[in-house]
């Protein structure tokens, strides 16, 4: 008998001491600060390389919208080579999602670069009360003599990674004409990190 009631006190103890740790989220699965929100990969569906023009393409993609001249002549972050938008060119919102009281969108876009080429743009943008606070380039993709592209990464934990990369793959004579291809292509890489903020700033670390 003494036996039956200590086994009933020990799984009556067990199961409040489990039922206080459930309670207090210890057995609740942490997200990871490595899980992602959006990434380039997520984006690579969509991006379609047209060989006759060299240059990249938006596919699968609805519901366009044009730009306003608020959008187009609002500021964006790592915007390096200046390829500003374009009324001549819509967007397509791409990804949209909320990180307390601020919403953020990921368009895509085309612009013009050199020679009037086209240049693919994936620009995170930031709202409160649908006002923009923040605009930041994700990626930027064109071949003109330097293939360039980015990859990037928005983490759970509210920081962004953009590897920015350019492939050079052409020789040159002296005269600066064109003669090839080199047998090994120079590329070059730089890595900027942002931090987005709750105000809806996106802060270069």
């Amino acid at each position: 008998m003494k036996n039956i009631i200590f086994l009933i006190a020990t799984l009556l103890l067990f199961s409040c001491k489990k039922e206080v740790k459930e309670k207090n989220g210890l057995d609740k699965p942490k997200k990871s600060s490595d899980s992602l929100v959006y990434s380039s990969t997520a984006l690579q569906p969509h991006l379609k390389f047209n060989s006759e023009y060299s240059e990249y393409e938006l596919t699968g993609l609805k519901n366009s919208s044009t730009f306003t001249s608020k959008d187009i002549n609002f500021p964006v972050k790592e915007n390096d080579f200046n390829y500003n938008k374009s009324n001549d060119f819509d967007y397509y919102t791409i990804s949209n999602f909320d990180i307390d009281k601020v919403h953020y969108k990921i368009i895509a876009y085309n612009s013009y670069g050199e020679n009037d080429s086209k240049v693919l743009n994936v620009q995170l943008n930031s709202y409160i009360s649908d006002k923009q606070i923040d605009a930041l380039l994700l990626d930027c993709r064109f071949t003109f003599e330097t293939e360039y592209y980015r990859l990037f990464k928005i983490k759970n934990n509210s920081t962004i990674d953009i590897k920015k990369i350019a492939v050079d793959s052409l020789l040159y004579n002296e005269e600066g004409d064109i003669i090839g291809k080199k047998t090994v292509n120079d590329t070059t890489i730089e890595t900027v990190q942002y931090q987005i903020k709750k105000t809806g700033h996106f802060i270069k670390l």
